[in-house]
């Protein structure tokens, strides 16, 4: 069939015209979502609701960044989005993923016991598996941080471990329930330590931060920080700093909001270990509210990580990141002045995206 060269054109505008109209509509509401975002915040910052950095990437690209309030107490200083927050209980990540990359090499297993690495600990040591202790069902208690803390004591690593070696009894035999404790995490840290002959911040810079872009994370010797060089500070609502003391290298782990979308699309990626590594990594030690995998929430469907949310928490300091891979989104909300709406937040941009 022929066309004279006005049909030609004519036809050529037809077929791209819905193209262009498409791919105008994505741009105009990119640009609404962005503004729409930036009102819930802006009104949550001015009525005191919202100390800290907020970034939102939407198919690989920032849609919307800012920064909201100050870095810290005295108000001297505006939050940038150079800024690195201390990211709580997110931090459990890294040495889980370490552990999964020395599973990985062939260096350890994830039914080893926990003696077989650290054989100066109790009797208990020998019931208590290194997946016990990456899903928090190992029957170890909690740290008793406040008892600490109320003695104007400085926690350090040897304090923590002294008082993990005063022990006699788990609170329950290793995998049958669950108890969130942070001296899992650190049992972890150690392990990783002594198979690899490091300590964590060095095997950390080299093989979870610098080859994926965490290039300004960064795990600190102490707080109160000696080094205070772009490090968000944390403060309650009346503008207290935060006044505890720890020397815990082990789990003082801070990060901006850049970095913590690059670990997140890497990890989420396969990148830094291997599908079935990230698969093990967001079991549940059993089903029921409060119950976190290794990864916080690490949700799949068919075969995918459908949702990675991990919340985060260490006095003034609260945080929540969110990706969700198969819509290439992710949400980014770390704070320095703890109003514990993170997620409720992270919820309501969300919805916007949802709303179309």
């Amino acid at each position: 069939m022929k066309y004279s060269l006005s049909t030609s054109i004519i036809l050529s505008i037809l077929i791209f015209f819905p193209f262009l109209k498409s791919q105008g509509q994505t741009g105009n509401d990119s640009g609404k979502i962005s503004r729409q975002i930036d009102s819930i915040l802006t009104s949550k910052s001015l009525n005191g609701k919202l100390n800290g950095n907020v970034l939102v990437l939407k198919d690989g690209k920032e849609l919307y960044q800012n920064s909201f309030g100050f870095a810290d107490a005295n108000k001297t200083k505006k939050l940038t989005r150079d800024y690195r927050f201390n990211i709580g209980s997110v931090y459990k990540e890294f040495p889980a993923v370490a552990i999964m990359q020395l599973k990985e090499s062939g260096r350890l297993k994830l039914q080893d016991k926990l003696s077989t690495y650290l054989p100066g600990l109790p009797n208990w040591a020998h019931t208590i598996s290194i997946l016990n202790l990456l899903q928090y069902s190992g029957g170890l208690p909690k740290i008793d941080w406040g008892g600490h803390f109320s003695k104007g004591e400085t926690v350090t690593d040897a304090m923590i471990m002294s008082d993990l070696q005063k022990i006699k009894q788990l609170d329950f035999s290793p995998g049958s329930d669950y108890l969130y404790s942070n001296y899992s995490p650190i049992l972890l840290t150690k392990i990783v330590e002594h198979i690899s002959g490091q300590d964590f911040q060095k095997y950390a810079r080299l093989n979870l931060f610098d080859p994926y872009g965490l290039e300004n994370s960064k795990i600190s010797e102490q707080y109160p920080y000696k080094d205070k060089t772009l490090m968000a500070i944390p403060f309650n609502e009346n503008y207290e700093a935060d006044s505890y003391k720890i020397s815990m290298p082990l789990i003082l782990f801070s990060a901006t909001t850049e970095d913590m979308y690059q670990w997140f699309h890497h990890l989420d990626s396969f990148h830094i270990v291997s599908k079935n590594s990230v698969e093990i990594l967001s079991q549940e030690a059993k089903e029921g509210t409060n119950i976190q995998a290794p990864l916080g929430r690490c949700d799949w469907k068919n075969g995918q990580v459908v949702e990675h949310s991990h919340h985060g928490s260490s006095a003034s300091y609260e945080c929540v990141i969110r990706r969700f891979k198969q819509d290439d989104l992710s949400i980014i909300i770390l704070t320095n002045q703890k109003h514990r709406n993170v997620y409720d937040i992270s919820d309501e941009i969300l919805a916007l995206f949802e709303k179309g």
